[in-house]
């Protein structure tokens, strides 16, 4: 043992020697090291930082870093430990040839170092060289006037050596641990142990089928998008104990009644499969709804990002309906609204801009609550009601509007109004109702207003602005441009510095970068994540299956001494795996159907009602997700059919 050589060595050869079991290990590290380096990557970027919308982008970049180390330690510990269990009986042998528990020790010692410098520095290069693809797939997202060139982030490279660094270092103390308090016969014994077949627990199952039922009622009765954010991670968390418990108690009743069914049990495809899951679904449950609540994790993640991005447009038109508006508020910026006006027609001619269309008139908005048929003033509310005068709504619509006393054109988004309705203790009629509001200012990028349009003479209008205890009186002007984009940017910023601070300008080209900096943000650091989840998810389903091959190996080969064809054996496997395998994204469609409603609840709060665009966006997800768990599936099935049965699955 004096031999300094020796250790570094037979720790190189072990690897070498469990190469099927640290493969999947190094590559998943080194996955997960490459994914951390690139978001640093971005985050630190020069030429990004210095545009607008970069905080946005900065702030999702540093989410998405802290979910990445965060799955970084979950997956190596979850690997190692896997790893760890297979290797048993070999550390046991060990220990009985005369090696000290310390000998065993320097040789995790020098395996756990061979590992990290693999995965560290294989990760880093492998960042390097996605980093520049990485980067253009950002400025293409966001639309940024980025110069796109190869460079590295030596800060990157040393956060990412030292966060897994770190990760390797608390593997190697946890294997220490295990290895020192483990026994040599017990080491020998590892794996060898047989299940006892599991209870039916009636408890667990009736307290998952409640957790689950009390999540899916949440998801599917929450109409209102704030009451949705609040309760959002209390569904989560109820839907997940319920996964962990059914997976757990109420796969073992549904084995059991399987076995029950002696036309499905008693048939050799059915028989080994079934009864060998249900003496190992202790283990086999955790696994299960792992995979489950992962799957659901990428399928949200995903589809939610997407569609936020797929319906920016409207989002603008929602927030921004004209190129430029001009606003003046009366209460604040006292001046004529005949100077404003002269003075934006005079910038813009000045500017060379080509106007399309230029509409102004003066609004009064304010705020109340609307319960029954009454809008209630006393204490706002989240129904935001904008009055124009029948004349100005006129000249914006190019109709002659007239209206009796005490009668209103209405519009209205997010709410029923009856044929007669109350301001306050004030009775209006509505004499038609509006498909659209053309005196809408726009609402903000990140609401749940509910909006409320009215037209009235200007006698009926100053009846109603008199009983808001608070309300603002603005002129706006409306203008649509001709022209491209960084032309219309330019005459609103041309636009703006003619103000002098006696109104405001608000562009929907200038805050179209906000917008495309903020979701395409949401979009990468949602597919980023995606493909995180998704990496955890193939880990787990393949060290699931080809720790449940090498048990089941001995027990095939049994079931072929005793008379079972290769055939017969081939569709046992077939059978097992896919009952294992398809059970949890099943359950994952299922949450993501229940949860859907809420979802478009919290869609709602970024200014997006597009419920159509999200279903196709949440089938999209699930499509793409099933095409690609289904290849995993026919890749691990004929890794454990070649185990089990030493014939590959056809």
């Amino acid at each position: 043992m004096r031999n300094a050589g020796f250790f570094p060595r037979l720790a190189l050869v072990n690897l070498v020697r469990n190469g099927r079991f640290y493969g999947p290990y190094l590559l998943s590290c080194g996955a997960v090291a490459a994914m951390y380096y690139i978001l640093r990557f971005l985050t630190w970027h020069e030429a990004l930082a210095a545009v607008r919308g970069a905080a946005y982008l900065q702030v999702m970049m540093s989410i998405g870093c802290f979910v990445v180390s965060l799955f970084s330690a979950v997956i190596l510990l979850y690997a190692d430990s896997f790893v760890m269990k297979r290797r048993q009986r070999e550390l046991g042998l060990y220990n009985i040839l005369g090696l000290e528990k310390r000998h065993i020790a320097a040789m995790c010692f020098w395996e756990t170092l061979y590992c990290a410098a693999v995965s560290i520095l294989g990760g880093i290069l492998a960042g390097i060289l996605l980093s520049r693809g990485m980067l253009w797939c950002v400025v293409r997202l966001l639309r940024l006037p980025v110069e796109i060139r190869f460079s590295v982030s030596g800060k990157g490279c040393l956060e990412t050596a030292a966060l897994f660094g770190v990760l390797f270092a608390l593997t190697l103390a946890v294997n220490l641990f295990r290895v020192g308090r483990a026994r040599p016969v017990e080491l020998l014994r590892g794996g060898a142990v047989g299940e006892r077949e599991p209870k039916t627990k009636r408890l667990l199952t009736a307290v998952g089928l409640l957790a689950l039922g009390a999540g899916y009622c949440i998801a599917l009765t929450t109409e209102d998008p704030v009451a949705a954010l609040e309760l959002f991670f209390v569904a989560v968390l109820l839907v997940m104990i319920g996964t962990y418990c059914l997976f757990t108690a109420g796969s073992v009743a549904l084995l059991k009644r399987l076995r029950a069914d002696r036309g499905f049990y008693y048939q050799p495809r059915h028989f080994t499969a079934v009864s060998g899951l249900l003496y190992r679904m202790k283990q086999n449950a955790v696994g299960l709804a792992n995979i489950c609540i992962l799957s659901t994790m990428v399928l949200v993640t995903v589809s939610a990002t997407a569609c936020l991005y797929l319906g920016m447009e409207h989002t603008l038109d929602r927030a921004y309906p004209h190129d430029i508006q001009v606003t003046q508020d009366l209460d604040r910026q006292p001046g004529d609204p005949a100077e404003t006006l002269e003075t934006v027609r005079a910038a813009l001619t000045s500017a060379g801009a080509r106007v399309k269309t230029l509409d102004w008139y003066t609004g009064v908005s304010f705020s109340g609550g609307y319960g029954g048929n009454t809008l209630a003033l006393e204490g706002g509310g989240d129904v935001q009601v904008e009055l124009v005068t029948a004349a100005d709504y006129s000249r914006l619509t190019g109709r002659e509007i007239t209206l009796a006393d005490g009668e209103v054109l209405a519009y209205s988004d997010g709410l029923t109004l009856p044929e007669t309705f109350y301001i306050g203790d004030l009775p209006l009629r509505v004499a038609e109702r509006l498909d659209s509001f053309a005196a809408q200012g726009g609402t903000a990028m990140v609401s749940n207003v509910q909006t409320l349009g009215l037209v009235a003479e200007e006698e009926t209008l100053e009846r109603i602005a008199a009983l808001a205890p608070e309300k603002s009186r603005q002129f706006r002007v409306q203008i649509d441009l001709e022209g491209s984009d960084n032309e219309k940017l330019a005459w609103a910023e041309a636009l703006s510095g003619a103000s002098g601070g006696a109104f405001r300008v608000a562009g929907r080209q200038d805050n179209a970068r906000d917008l495309y900096a903020m979701y395409g943000g949401f979009l990468f650091t949602g597919l980023f994540l995606g493909a995180l989840f998704l990496l955890a998810t193939v880990l787990i389903i393949c060290y699931k299956q080809i720790s449940e091959g090498y048990e089941d190996q001995r027990r095939y080969q049994i079931m072929g001494r005793v008379g079972m064809s290769p055939r017969e054996i081939r569709s046992s496997v077939n059978s097992q795996v896919l009952l294992v395998f398809f059970l949890p994204l099943a359950a994952a469609g299922l949450h993501i159907l229940a949860a859907f409603r809420m979802l478009c609840c919290l869609l709602e709060l970024f200014g997006l009602d597009n419920v159509g665009l999200f279903a196709l966006c949440t089938a999209g997800s699930l499509l793409a997700f099933a095409l690609i768990y289904a290849l995993v599936y026919a890749l691990t099935a004929r890794t454990y059919g070649r185990i089990v049965g030493g014939t590959a699955l056809a």
